[in-house]
């Protein structure tokens, strides 16, 4: 008989089976939960992964077009912006021809008058002022001619300015602006120049420069400045930072740079200051020049680079920036990679919600019953669970709630029995005290008062019967200030009786402010305290003044009298929340809750002078 001899397992395959086995494991012993969690999490990593891959490898092909249209519209706004600037200058400096004091002064310019040489140069530095004011991006301005330079820097010697590229720029323009890329000064000038040991202290700059060919207009006829003196060259200087400062605000990674170029090569500003002023003569400046806008592709020691680049309409200046391809790759793909993790992180996190508030829907109704039993705990009995199934945790609730029901019985039967006693018994209370019960009394004792002819003890009791009807029948804590105002009328009527004629109230009251409403009694506690403290030690002349005004959107109220005063220490006891000045307290605490913090209550008193009391309200 033949054997027949199997092949034994791979040993990497038996721990590939060991390790799926225990995983399988793993997941068997996990509650319901975890394993909804788990297959969440699986059912949202897969598809993330495989479409994460294939956006990663498809968003390289749309870096380079997406950085060309990018970079390109970042050179072509920073040139405009610029253009706008210098723009501006050549209209200004263009608009100087036609200046009349500018004409006058040159035409009667005499070098040999020292006093008037003075006279012209602050004459003409003010009209300077007029069309160039100071401004960040210019760093100087001169008017020149062979015996003069006025400006607001005396860095270009006129004497030899006529030697220059400058002078030699104005001439060629014919009148027309002329911009002269980065020189040094040392080049521009050499030995026609200051010492050279002092030349170091200027630094780079680039120029525009205007022979003004000032005119004048007299009676329709045109009087030009050539040909009977010496028109000035205006030179205006200017720092490549203003370039710099423009583009490195909006680079759009650390890899690349920007350059701007004048078409004969001049390297004018850019990344590299070092090369200011010097020749920039790159193989593909003369597309540049050819294309004037656009963006290009070249190769430079070996190694691939985008220029997106656009040439100025007022210069003829070209400006552009350089990037790798490369480098844009490895700038941009960490975020292209970090979006598509955070992503189905995110998605992860929404998944894990979602089952989490699944298996919450199973375990709901127990956290529910729970939370009700903890109310019934703390004496809420009307506590109801919702029955929203019928198996056994609804048998349990339903429990539950009968057993509510039967305890409100119990509190229906003993509790709320007792309270319907305490309410029987105010009531009671209230009856005794009913006001119309009040107002018949005292209208019985005022006939009396009358049978016996006793006129001012009924009038006492008319006026007490007004100002019980007032603060009785509206229980509210505001009321008219007419109505309020006749209540103090009736107090200070019943008040005059007990002191007879020991003071006098006065009144100065807007009648504008009768239809308005106000906290009821708001004036008597500071009446009442005139009254018993500010007049205890006098038998007569005191006097009450009581204002209302309006002022400044506010309603104002001002109760004044000539009584002994309040001390400062005394007064210092009155504003204490814990003195026995109850009144005073009540009043602007009330007005503070009604009206805000903003209102309220302030005193004011000298001693043997007087007190006043300001209380102000909103309209």
């Amino acid at each position: 008989m033949n054997s027949v001899i199997l092949p034994l397992p791979d040993k990497d395959e038996v721990n590939l089976h060991a390790k799926m086995k225990r995983s399988w494991f793993f997941v068997k012993r996990r509650s319901f939960r975890s394993k909804l969690l788990i297959s969440y999490a699986l059912l949202v990593l897969i598809p993330i992964s495989i479409m994460g891959t294939k956006y990663y490898y498809a968003s390289k092909g749309f870096i380079e077009k997406f950085t060309r249209e990018n970079l390109y519209s970042i050179v072509k706004q920073n040139n405009e912006i610029i253009d706008a600037e210098l723009s501006k200058i050549e209209d200004n400096s263009l608009a100087m021809i036609g200046d009349p004091v500018l004409y006058e002064q040159y035409l009667n310019a005499n070098p040999r008058d020292e006093y008037g040489m003075v006279t012209m140069e602050k004459n003409v530095r003010k009209a300077l002022e007029k069309y160039l004011p100071e401004s960040s991006q210019l760093y100087s301005y001169h008017l020149l001619t062979s015996y003069s330079n006025i400006g607001n820097s005396a860095f270009i010697t006129y004497q030899t300015f006529s030697h220059t590229k400058l002078y030699q720029a104005a001439l060629a323009g014919n009148g027309a602006m002329r911009w002269v890329p980065t020189f040094s000064f040392q080049d521009m000038f050499g030995a026609f120049g200051q010492e050279s040991s002092t030349s170091s202290s200027y630094p780079n700059l680039m120029a525009g420069v205007r022979m003004l060919k000032l005119f004048q207009i007299n009676n329709n006829a045109i009087s030009e400045l050539s040909g009977i003196a010496e028109p000035p060259v205006l030179v205006i200087t200017f720092k490549p930072e203003m370039y710099t400062a423009r583009f490195e605000s909006t680079m759009p990674s650390d890899g690349a740079s920007f350059f701007i170029v004048s078409p004969q090569g001049t390297f004018i500003s850019g990344s590299d200051s070092e090369q200011e002023g010097k020749d920039f003569k790159p193989p593909w400046l003369e597309q540049m020049k050819r294309l004037k806008t656009g963006a290009i592709k070249v190769e430079q020691d070996g190694k691939a680079l985008i220029i997106c680049f656009d040439t100025s309409e007022v210069t003829g200046w070209i400006s552009g920036i350089i990037v790798s391809p490369n480098m844009l790759i490895d700038t941009f793909m960490p975020q292209i990679t970090s979006y598509t993790i955070y992503l189905g992180l995110a998605l992860l996190l929404v998944s894990l919600i979602l089952a989490f508030f699944f298996a919450e829907s199973i375990t709901r109704p127990i956290n529910q019953l729970i939370k009700a039993i903890k109310k019934t705990g703390d004496g809420d009995f009307g506590t109801r669970v919702p029955i929203r199934a019928y198996d056994e945790m609804g048998h349990l609730i339903r429990k539950y709630n009968q057993m509510n029901e039967k305890i409100n019985s119990l509190i229906e039967e003993n509790y709320i029995v007792k309270l319907r006693e305490k309410e029987t018994q105010i009531m009671s209370l209230n009856i005794q005290l009913n006001p119309h019960f009040l107002y018949n009394t005292l209208n019985m004792m005022n006939w009396t008062a009358l049978e016996n002819n006793q006129k001012e003890l009924s009038r006492m009791i008319v006026s007490l019967s007004s100002m019980l009807q007032y603060t009785s029948e509206n229980h509210q804590d505001i009321g008219e200030f007419h109505e309020d105002l006749k209540w103090l009328h009736n107090y200070f009527y019943i008040i005059d009786q007990r002191f007879e004629g020991k003071f006098i109230v006065q009144y100065d009251i807007n009648p504008e402010l009768y239809p308005y409403t106000v906290p009821k009694l708001f004036l008597q506690p500071f009446v009442e305290n005139a009254i018993i403290h500010g007049f205890a030690h006098i038998h007569r002349g005191g006097i009450i003044q009581i204002s209302g005004y309006m002022i400044d959107g506010k309603r104002c109220f001002t109760v004044q009298d000539n009584g002994k005063g309040i001390s400062s220490k005394q007064m210092k006891l009155i504003l204490k929340r814990d003195n026995n000045s109850i009144g005073i307290q009540n009043v602007d605490k009330r007005i503070k809750l009604i009206y805000g913090e903003s209102f309220g209550v302030t005193l004011h008193s000298e001693v043997n002078k007087g007190t006043t009391v300001n209380i102000v309200l909103p309209l």
